[in-house]
């Protein structure tokens, strides 16, 4: 039989994964807000459920069942959350505690009539994505705020909300739909967000559970062949300006560490047909491999002329 309390951390194992945050035991005893002793009893508890995969010192996984049941307990508190914001007028900042108690309860002739009510809205009023019957496909671009310093403008996709103080956001405008700024003095200092003409200072804790795409990216810009081609087909000389991702995650965020930021202006260095691509960003050359350059679309400027290197 599964418990309440096993449903809570199959659900806040679901959350990690879907945050990408590995799930360790430090990470769940966060997350819940417990000891990692407790988390290690409970852990061995799911595993002889045959809920998770869970070895000592190694990250913890989901079973099919068990991603089942997470993605069921993780819908009901979303729907409910919906429903308490758009239905009842509560405030999204109220909503969270009140589901957590609600999605223990909700049987899934409650659930399809929580849906019907709802309508097609597919996120929760944090901008979290509703689980369907099936895994929802993770989002191309998304990151956490903390990973899109200098990248521009950017619109706020969703906030993670358990231990975020959803009013004090909600006062300085940051939330889905939001557009932002992004900029920090150092590393290890807080960041500085501008919106809507003001500035505020964000702790990097707090930033990490916002997530938020480049505006290109977000929109759906520029994406067709006629405006946006790979980097890796610009000849040498050739300037463009960058359009958006067609990669993961982990190649965003090492780009736009490196100044590969959506409208920054490039211009190919060297370019052989093979092997890396040398490329002028920001004054700085940066050498990309090719796979990497061919998941980086960009639009065609006028001709430039740089020497080969």
């Amino acid at each position: 039989m599964i418990t309440q309390q096993m449903e809570e951390y199959l659900e806040a194992i679901g959350k990690l994964e879907e945050r990408g945050v590995p799930v360790t035991t430090s990470a769940l005893a966060r997350e819940c807000g417990v000891a990692p002793p407790t988390v290690t009893e409970m852990l061995h508890r799911l595993a002889e459920q045959g809920l998770i995969h869970h070895e000592p010192r190694r990250s913890v996984g989901l079973t099919d069942t068990g991603r089942n049941e997470a993605r069921t307990v993780i819908r009901r508190h979303r729907l409910w959350e919906r429903f308490l914001h758009d239905t009842l007028g509560l405030r999204w900042h109220q909503v969270h505690d009140e589901a957590c108690q609600l999605e223990h309860a909700t049987s899934p002739v409650l659930e399809q009539r929580l849906a019907e009510i709802v309508g097609d809205v597919t996120t929760c009023p944090h901008g979290n994505v509703i689980p369907e019957s099936a895994p929802a496909e993770a989002r191309s671009g998304v990151l956490p705020l903390t990973e899109l310093v200098g990248a521009g403008p950017v619109r706020v996709v969703s906030v993670h909300e358990e231990g975020v103080p959803l009013e004090h956001l909600e006062k300085l405008g940051v939330r889905p739909g939001a557009t932002l700024q992004v900029t920090c003095a150092g590393e290890g200092d807080p960041l500085h967000v501008e919106i809507a003409g003001s500035r505020h200072e964000l702790e990097r804790a707090l930033a990490r559970r916002i997530a938020a795409a480049p505006i290109v990216e977000a929109e759906g810009q520029a994406r067709s062949p006629q405006d946006a081609v790979p980097l890796a087909e610009l000849a040498p000389g050739e300037r463009a300006t960058l359009s958006h991702f067609a990669a993961g995650r982990g190649l965003v965020g090492r780009c736009l560490s490196l100044g590969f930021t959506p409208g920054a202006e490039l211009q190919m260095v060297h370019n052989a047909h093979h092997g890396p691509v040398i490329v002028l960003v920001r004054d700085t050359r940066v050498a990309l491999g090719r796979k990497e350059a061919r998941k980086i679309l960009v639009r065609k400027q006028g001709d430039g002329h740089v020497g080969q290197a």
